[in-house]
Formats: C-alpha cells, structure tokens, sequence
C-alpha cells in the first residue's frame, strides 16, 4: 500500500512538472503508446546527450528526459522537445498482453497490474496468448480503468496516436515523430537524423556508435533479437511478432477498432492483411 500511494505521488510530481517547469529547463519529453520502445528510446537520447534520465523516481529540478504515456493535454504539447514514439499497434498489444497478463520477473515485484487485469479478464489458460488474443484485444480497446489503478490512462492505441497525429498536424515544430521500426532496424541512421535535425548538435559517430551498442537488445539482455524470454521486461526486440499471435478473430477485431489508424500510420496499405 505504502508503495502504491508513493507511485502515485510521483506520477502526480510528473505531471506538474510537465505542465510546468520542463518548460523553463528545456526537457525533453517522450511521448509513447505503452510498449512502443520509449524507455529505449530515452536510454539513447539521455545518454548521447549527457542528460539525466529519472525513471521512477521524483523528477529532478534539471533538464532531464522524461519518458510518459501522456495524452496531448493541458500544456504537454507546448513543451520545447517532444519525441512522439509510434509502433504497429499489433506487436503493440502482444507485448502488452505478456505485460499485463504473465508473470515477469518485473511483475512479481510490482503486482497490481497482472492482479488487475486477470480480475477484468478470466481467462481458462493465460500462457495460450493466440486462443486469448481475440478477448484481449477487446478488452483492450474498450475497458478503461479507474483512476486509482491507472493515473494518467492513455486510452487505446489507435485513440492516443491520432490524438498526437492531430497535435502534429498543427504545424508544431517541437513535436519529432519516429517509428520504433525504423529505430528497431536503422538505429544509427534514425538517431543521427534526430540529433542533427531536431535537436540541432553536431553528430560525434565514435560516441554514438558506444550508445546504440551499450543499450542495444543484444547487449542489455545477453539474447540475440528473437530469442524469447517471457519473464524480462525486454521480451523479444522485434517487429512483426503478431503474425504468431493473431488468428482471424483476432484480425477482425483489431481492423474493427484500430484498421484505418494501423494505414494511416503506413503500417498497411489496407485491411487485406
């Protein structure tokens, strides 16, 4: 309980400071669907940049890089640097599903999520992921849990992208749009188009090579891409995986709620998949 009511406290702390004093001390703020590569992402620009990283934890007075999941609200997107991180929604809800639903080493020592979902959803066998992905991915786009499980619930996926689409669209030149595929598989062409582009500094290839190797897949997990290990925070490191998830009802529900925002985003050309 004691833990429960101090994590709230922070992800309050967060969002004052978000709405407020990042403004003045040029943060850099992350904006992503859970599971989209955020905390990667902020692994690389915190340390090619030498700037604190607090995840966690109570934000810190300096500027730092923030990782959220915060809707384009209040006067988050006013915020000098936004990096808006998108990932194909369907690999986006297996990993959510593994997150939300199996035991992981870091679910064991945080269990209120895994608690709360499996009360939402009883489910017969919660390791058959492929029987259970149709289920879940209704819940996922329809449930929306209180605030005292979920502060700062970012809805769904196809919701909270075209939210940060529209903001975009506004013509906001401190919004940067990356795709966790193209970070996935051009890691250094990716990070040297936003350093030079968006945050305008001068590319030293030496140090940004030593980045991307220090928080690659390979390095942080021991494990080739690929190479599952269901009870890490860091699952599997590639892209496509729903094809081994997704059975027809599977597909049919997700192009119900999410097939024109999944082309929009160029993740297809039409529901034919």
């Amino acid at each position: 309980m004691i833990n429960m009511i101090k994590g709230k406290i922070e992800q309050a702390a967060r969002l004052v400071f978000v709405n407020s004093l990042t403004f003045l001390n040029e943060s850099v703020i992350i904006v992503e669907y859970p599971k989209s590569g955020g905390s990667w992402l902020g692994q690389l620009v915190s340390n090619y940049l030498d700037i604190p990283f607090p995840r966690n934890k109570f934000p810190s007075l300096t500027k730092s890089v923030y990782h959220s999941h915060y809707q384009p609200k209040y006067f988050i997107p006013r915020n000098n640097k936004i990096l808006w991180l998108v990932r194909d929604g369907r690999d986006v809800y297996v990993s959510f599903y593994y997150h939300q639903l199996i035991w992981s080493n870091k679910n064991k020592l945080d269990p209120k999520t895994v608690i709360y979902t499996r009360k939402q959803l009883r489910l017969e066998d919660y390791n058959n992921v492929k029987k259970n992905m149709p289920e879940y991915l209704e819940y996922s786009f329809t449930h929306t849990p209180s605030k005292a499980h979920y502060f700062n619930f970012p809805g769904n996926w196809a919701n909270y992208n075209t939210k940060w689409k529209d903001e975009l669209n506004r013509n906001r030149d401190n919004i940067y749009l990356l795709k966790y595929e193209d970070l996935l598989h051009n890691t250094e062409s990716t990070m040297r188009s936003l350093l030079s582009d968006f945050f305008e500094v001068e590319i030293d290839e030496q140090r940004l090579a030593e980045v991307i190797h220090k928080f690659s897949f390979e390095n942080q997990t021991m494990r080739k891409k690929g190479e599952e290990d269901t009870g890490s925070f860091l699952r599997k490191g590639i892209e496509g995986d729903w094809k081994n998830y997704f059975n027809e009802e599977a597909k049919n529900i997700f192009k119900t709620y999410a097939g024109k925002e999944l082309i929009d985003f160029g993740y297809e050309d039409d529901l034919n998949w």
